[in-house]
C-alpha cells in the first residue's frame, strides 16, 4: 500500500513539474507597436467628421503609401488622384492613410473616431508597418513580432467594432536598400536591418488571416525586378509608388476587393 502511495505522489509531482503554465502576453507599454499613441493632426479631425457623416463601403487604412494615393499634398503626388478616382472612389472608399504614421498611431486614430461609421464598411484594406521598421527616421524601431502585434491589435479592433467588415491585409511593400540608386528628389534608402524586418514582418502578418473575415494578399512582386531589386519605374524613391506604380498596385488588389465586396453583400 505504501509503495502505491509513493507511486501516486511521484506521478503527481512529475506532472506538476512537467506542466508549464501558458505564458501570458504582457499589457502593451508606451513605445510598443500595439500601444495606442496619439500623433495630432488636422487630417484626423477631418476624417472623423467624414466617417461619422458619410457612407463608405471601402476603408483604405495605412501610412503615407495609402495617403499618397489621391490625398498627399505636393506636385509629386497630385497625379495619383487619377488612380483614386478610377479605382477607389467608384467603390465608395475613404482614404485613412497618414504620412509618417506607425501601427500605434493608426491604432489610436481608429480608437478615437475613425471607426465611427454609421454603417459598417464592407471591406477594410490595411497596409502598414513599414515606418515601425525605419531606423533612419525613427528613434524606436520594432521587431517583426512587434509589428505583428501592432497589426493584430488593429485587426482585432476592426473586428470588434465592425464584425461584418471583411479585412484585407496587404503584405508590407518592399523597400530599397543603400546599394540601390533611387530617382526622386528624396530617396528613402533602408538599412539592411530595416529591409529584413520588413520582409519578416510582412510574412508574419499572414498568420492573422482566417480566410473567413480576415484575408492576406502579397502583391510585392508588382514592385520588384527579376533580381529582387525595386523597380524604380514604379517606385522611384524606393518606398512610394508613383502614378504607374499606384495604378499597378490597384490593378493587383481590386479583383480581391471586388470579391470581398460581393461576398459581404451576399452575406447580408
Amino acid at each position: 500500500m505504501r509503495s502505491v502511495l509513493w507511486f501516486l505522489v511521484a506521478a503527481t509531482l512529475a506532472v506538476s513539474c512537467s506542466t508549464t503554465p501558458p505564458r501570458l502576453k504582457r499589457a502593451p507599454q508606451p513605445g510598443d507597436a500595439d500601444y495606442p499613441t496619439e500623433a495630432r493632426s488636422d487630417r484626423h479631425t477631418e476624417k472623423v467628421a467624414l466617417v461619422r457623416s458619410g457612407h463608405y463601403e471601402l476603408a483604405m487604412i495605412g501610412d503615407s503609401i495609402t495617403h499618397s494615393v489621391g490625398e498627399m499634398p505636393g506636385s509629386i503626388y497630385d497625379p495619383l488622384k487619377a488612380v483614386w478616382n478610377r479605382y477607389y472612389a467608384p467603390r465608395k472608399a475613404i482614404n485613412l492613410g497618414y504620412s509618417g504614421y506607425r501601427t500605434e498611431n493608426i491604432l489610436w486614430n481608429l480608437q478615437h473616431g475613425e471607426l465611427d461609421f454609421q454603417e459598417s464598411p464592407k471591406v477594410a484594406v490595411i497596409l502598414l508597418g513599414t515606418n515601425n521598421t525605419d531606423d533612419r527616421n525613427f528613434k524606436t524601431v520594432h521587431t517583426p513580432e512587434q509589428v505583428l502585434d501592432g497589426t493584430r491589435a488593429i485587426v482585432e479592433l476592426i473586428r470588434h467594432r465592425h464584425p461584418t467588415t471583411k479585412i484585407l491585409i496587404l503584405r508590407i511593400f518592399p523597400r530599397g536598400g543603400d546599394w540601390q540608386p533611387g530617382f526622386a528628389a528624396r530617396v528613402f534608402h533602408g538599412s539592411d536591418r530595416c529591409l529584413e524586418t520588413v520582409r519578416q514582418a510582412g510574412l508574419l502578418t499572414r498568420n492573422l488571416a482566417d480566410g473567413k473575415q480576415v484575408f492576406w494578399l502579397d502583391v510585392n512582386s508588382v514592385f520588384l525586378r527579376p533580381d529582387g531589386s525595386i523597380n524604380t519605374d514604379l517606385m522611384p524613391d524606393l518606398l512610394h509608388p508613383n502614378l504607374t506604380g499606384a495604378d499597378a498596385w490597384a490593378q493587383a488588389i481590386v479583383p480581391t476587393i471586388d470579391r470581398l465586396l460581393r461576398d459581404s453583400t451576399a452575406s447580408k
